[in-house]
């Protein structure tokens, strides 16, 4: 699991840097078309103009092109950034709809069944074995399964996937819940993905 996980965040990488390096490469190219223009356009102008009035001119609308071009590279970066959000999303949702699927299958149960018999080798007693709605049909047999007078509660805070379990006379809390997972994961992805604005 830990391969696909890997080749799945190697795959969304790749294709959210390919499209991105598109859309930049696009976006140079007009601002260099915009910029080729506007300079042609000051030299004819400049060409016509004598003396103080022509380095006025000349001046001004070295001006207005560099606002001009200050603005489109500020519309530029928002254009980027909304992108580059998008991208983030569509992979994070991907991540979050392939969760939700592989929830329902009979590998969802063994894992959940590893997970708390490893972390049943150090039981607590009275623990909460907290779950999505969805998985209400687990609670029964995992808290069985921990023993220790475990008790399991429906909590409205996790939606994907997996548990948390909470021992609250030794204060300790084990999230092992996706949604904490994918959370921690859009973090990292954010920072490290590739996608800066320069």
């Amino acid at each position: 699991m830990l391969d696909e996980k890997m080749k799945l965040e190697e795959y969304f990488k790749e294709e959210i840097q390919r499209v991105s390096d598109i859309q930049i490469s696009g976006i140079e190219r007009e601002i260099e078309q915009i910029r080729k223009k506007t300079i042609a356009s000051l030299e004819q102008s400049a060409q016509t103009e004598a003396g103080m009035l022509r380095e006025t001119e000349l001046r001004e609308m070295q001006s207005e092109h560099a606002i001009a071009l200050s603005r489109l590279h500020e519309d530029t970066n928002r254009k980027l950034m909304a992108k580059r959000k998008e991208l983030n999303e569509a992979v994070f949702d991907e991540v979050k709809q392939r969760m939700l699927e592989y929830c329902e299958s009979e590998a969802y149960k063994t894992m959940l069944l590893d997970k708390l018999d490893k972390l049943a080798e150090h039981a607590q007693e009275h623990a909460v074995l907290h779950m999505a709605k969805k998985d209400e049909r687990y609670l029964k047999m995992l808290c069985e399964r921990y023993g220790h007078g475990c008790v399991g509660e429906v909590d409205a805070s996790i939606s994907i996937g997996g548990f948390l379990l909470a021992c609250e006379d030794s204060g300790i809390v084990i999230d092992e819940t996706f949604d904490t997972a994918i959370e921690e994961q859009r973090s990292w992805f954010y920072t490290n993905s590739g996608l800066f604005i320069k």
